[in-house]
């Protein structure tokens, strides 16, 4: 069943089963969903809006990632430069968030000690991470760390979200990205693990490894003749591929749609 359906102007709103679905109009230039008012947090659209309200989408640029805050929140930018508010706005709603963080990065950087956010102004924090091996210690500024090192920090608050606020939606634009050949692996197999029971993780990459994560029954492969012929969508298991996928999208052997 439709729960909220529009047509340029003309929005649709599902009732209850006796009740006739509700039509009206509104100026097509402005969003519908955000002024219609909910009857209760059982209402479907309630549903279908808080859902929506807690859909990551990303596509990280590490470089331009300092760490640095003077807000919070729970809504992250797609190019996460606001990190450091993301942190700290997910820790505000939900202090236990930390252990979650902390569980799946000392997984990946053992040597991790300790990640502080502390006033570097009035108003404003910087994120501190800390390493410790060989009875050394050493401190960096968040800004300081290596883009991989950046997208490890990233995964572990897109699982906290997750398990904190969740279900989640998240759409990340090549997460493999920056990360050693040894590292694709286990990080998009823990972003996999992580969202199941109503949560959905949807990656785009060119990375075998990433490839090679996921079946063919959930895997696209998304082809175009040129630029100027729209992109087709076809899963992976309905393709005609000899052997291993990887190999054959290396050779060029994937029978695309025509």
């Amino acid at each position: 069943m439709a729960v909220y359906t529009r047509e340029v102007a003309k929005v649709r709103l599902a009732k209850a089963e006796r009740e006739k679905d509700a039509e009206f109009l509104v100026d097509w230039h402005m969003v519908a969903l955000p002024i219609i008012q909910q009857r209760s947090t059982e209402d479907p659209l309630y549903i279908f809006r808080q859902w929506m309200s807690r859909m990551l989408i990303l596509w990280p640029t590490p470089i331009l990632i300092s760490g640095d805050s003077n807000r919070e929140t729970r809504e992250p930018s797609p190019e996460m430069t606001d990190f450091g508010a993301w942190f700290s706005g997910l820790l505000a709603y939900s202090p236990a968030a930390y252990t979650t963080i902390d569980r799946y990065l000392r997984q990946v950087m053992p040597d991790l000690k300790d990640i502080k956010n502390p006033l570097i102004g009035t108003d404003a924090r910087g994120l501190e991470v800390q390493f410790a091996a060989n009875q050394e210690t050493i401190t960096l500024p968040f800004g300081d760390l290596s883009d991989g090192d950046k997208c490890f920090m990233i995964s572990a608050l897109v699982l906290a979200a997750n398990s904190a606020h969740g279900p989640v939606f998240c759409f990340w634009d090549e997460p493999d990205n920056y990360l050693a050949i040894s590292e694709v692996g286990h990080f998009v197999l823990s972003l996999r693990q992580a969202f199941h029971s109503g949560s959905q993780f949807i990656a785009t990459s060119h990375n075998a490894e990433t490839i090679r994560s996921f079946s063919g029954d959930n895997t696209f492969l998304l082809a175009r003749k040129s630029h100027v012929e729209p992109t087709i969508v076809r899963r992976v298991d309905e393709l005609q591929v000899s052997g291993d996928l990887v190999d054959a999208l290396i050779r060029d052997d994937v029978e695309s749609v025509v």
